[in-house]
């Protein structure tokens, strides 16, 4: 799950040679790994901070209300990636 600023998201191969494909993540959005992709190459190479890309006016104004204004400035520019596997 991704929270705060969007990112550019690429999902690769098995190996560093195969081209990767571009997804383009919002505060909020769920990428579900399974299967195969589970063993790929992955990784986000850019998260954009400016305030007309950032989209977090919900998220900032949820946040400065619980835990005042620490965390509302930190994302701004910064992203959270919240992951959860499980392990067979």
């Amino acid at each position: 799950m991704s929270l705060g600023c969007k990112a550019i998201f690429l999902l690769g191969g098995k190996s560093k040679e195969d081209p990767p494909h571009a997804m383009y993540l919002r505060s909020g959005d769920v990428v579900l790994m399974a299967g195969e992709a589970r063993e790929c190459f992955h990784g986000v190479p850019r998260i954009f901070i400016d305030e007309e890309n950032a989209d977090i006016g919900a998220l900032e104004s949820e946040l400065s209300h619980e835990s005042g204004d620490f965390i509302a400035e930190y994302i701004k520019t910064s992203r959270i990636n919240i992951n959860i596997r499980q392990v067979f």
